[in-house]
């Protein structure tokens, strides 16, 4: 990562930049979607998040966690985009993809969309953090830094989410066989 961001930099390496792009770009439209609830409009905060970055590449060497930063900065864009907007809709988190790996791919496709419709479940907030945090991979401070809450909320929201996580999908674990 450091090299791309060096090559990014240093030699407006558009290539690089590229490469970027396609590595963070649909986490964080997933991220935007869950404010603006518009695909257009999360696409949007996206690419001008981007652009901003290119257009100010001359700093990226200042930026300490870039991963973070890039949340961030959707976050600020997509929280904009909320102030203008006339009216507020609830915001939610409809999209929720479970990354596959070899456990997941044994569960069957129902005990899946059992998985998918508890998580659903979930207070926005909480599904949000559980989100960041089980999907997109990003550690307790990171997500704090984020959503500019503290480190003890992102833990506990967690928690709750995966109690509830637990308390629902507990008979059908067990039905599976599977051991909570």
């Amino acid at each position: 990562m450091q090299q791309l961001l060096y090559r990014i930099q240093f030699a407006n390496d558009e290539t690089a930049f590229e490469e970027l792009y396609r590595a963070q770009a649909f986490r964080l439209f997933q991220f935007a979607f869950a404010f603006v609830r518009s695909k257009e409009t999360a696409e949007e905060i996206v690419n001008d998040v981007f652009l901003k970055l290119w257009q100010n590449r001359g700093r990226i060497d200042q930026i300490k966690n870039l991963s973070v930063y890039l949340y961030v900065a959707v976050k600020n864009t997509a929280s904009n985009y909320l102030r203008k907007k006339v009216t507020t809709d609830e915001l939610a988190v409809d999209h929720f993809y479970l990354s596959p790996d070899p456990e997941s791919m044994l569960v069957t496709t129902e005990l899946r969309k059992k998985i998918a419709q508890s998580i659903d479940t979930l207070p926005p907030r909480c599904k949000l953090i559980f989100k960041l945090v089980k999907e997109d991979g990003l550690s307790a401070t990171e997500v704090a830094e984020i959503l500019d809450i503290s480190y003890k909320t992102v833990t506990t929201q967690l928690t709750i989410a995966l109690k509830k996580l637990e308390e629902l999908l507990r008979p059908s674990l067990q039905e599976y066989k599977i051991r909570v």
